[in-house]
């Protein structure tokens, strides 16, 4: 059976009921899965194939009818805890708040299985766009909005296998170069770098930014050097610890917030000196890195927020050309905090 494409962002239920050739009513009985009359198994079965066939998602709003805005973006985030993910959340509410809309906001705990399961719920409540923040199957799950052919925008992660799509992101490639040339004009040769081991690749793009800042310094690359591991307590302490113990490195970045806290942390319960005996810099900016004057390059969420919100508003508007896609990259800050050492 041949997909039919509808002037709806949503398939109705009127749309199933023309394909299959029967009333709306008798959809509703198939689809609700009625007792109290009969219906055929040669009909049962045109009516089910039908709402496969259009991605017919149940609406679980009586009152959301063929081709009417309700007033409602759906925003998913992977962890709200972060400040860098919140401060885009803040910034995109302000911007739907002056053009009428409501959030309806989850937190997919960087869990594609979750994910996915919020975007096939959020369908049914209709939202009228949707501004994603994406796992690293984010591609794939994302695939029942474009099947649907519904607005939405992806945050600073990327999708695989395609590039249709509106993206709104910093220079993660950028923010390693920054971070790191930053220490070699301060005279480090040594600088450890520790991230987060995650198949998401603007983490990788971070690393590959501070191998080219080496190479164009003339500095060899060391793997002994960087260090990798899980967000989980005490990983960031745990780096830290052998990153000391088995090179002799004068600075260290971290790739992320949590990471940072930790090492810090630890460099601090062992009396390490910051940044007389090592400099440290970071990725990010949570309130704690300001309040102690951490470097930092800083990526900026309240614009990346604006930004997105308003290109999706532009697409329920109409502002947006059919096949035309907007993809917008978001300069990064790096803050000289008290935490590196100028060397001879």
């Amino acid at each position: 059976m041949n997909r039919k494409k509808t002037n709806s962002r949503y398939v109705t239920i009127r749309d199933v009921a023309e394909m299959a050739g029967t009333s709306i009513a008798t959809v509703s009985y198939v689809l609700n899965d009625s007792k109290d009359r009969y219906i055929s198994d040669e009909l049962r079965e045109r009516v089910l194939n039908a709402a496969a066939d259009l991605n017919y998602v149940k609406s679980g709003l009586a009152s959301s009818l063929k081709g009417k805005q309700r007033g409602i973006l759906a925003v998913l985030t992977p962890q709200y805890e972060n400040p860098f993910f919140m401060s885009m959340f803040i910034a995109i509410e302000k911007i739907a708040n002056q053009y009428g809309y409501v959030l309806s906001t989850c937190n997919t705990f960087d869990d594609p299985k979750h994910e996915k399961e919020v975007l096939e719920r959020m369908l049914t409540i209709r939202a009228d766009g949707y501004l994603v923040i994406p796992t690293v199957e984010g591609g794939k799950n994302m695939s029942i909005l474009m099947d649907n052919n519904l607005p939405f925008v992806a945050i600073e992660r990327p999708l695989a296998k395609t590039e249709q799509y509106h993206y709104v992101s910093s220079d993660n490639f950028e923010v390693g170069f920054r971070i790191t040339e930053h220490l070699i004009q301060k005279g480090h040769r040594h600088i450890g770098m520790i991230y987060w081991d995650t198949a998401i690749t603007n983490v990788y793009e971070r690393v590959s930014g501070y191998k080219e800042a080496l190479r164009q310094a003339g500095v060899s690359f060391d793997q002994t050097l960087v260090k990798k591991g899980d967000l989980k307590e005490g990983t960031g302490m745990r780096l830290t610890k052998e990153l000391l113990e088995n090179s002799q490195v004068t600075a260290v970045i971290y790739g992320q917030y949590l990471l940072a806290e930790d090492g810090i942390t630890y460099l601090r319960k062992q009396k390490v000196k910051i940044p007389e005996e090592i400099s440290v810099a970071m990725v990010g900016n949570p309130a704690w890195a300001r309040m102690e004057e951490i470097t930092r390059i800083a990526q900026a969420g309240t614009r990346m927020g604006e930004v997105a919100a308003r290109i999706l508003l532009d697409q329920l508007e109409g502002k947006t050309m059919p096949g035309e896609y907007i993809r917008q990259i978001v300069e990064s800050d790096l803050y000289e905090g008290g935490t590196v050492s100028q060397l001879n």
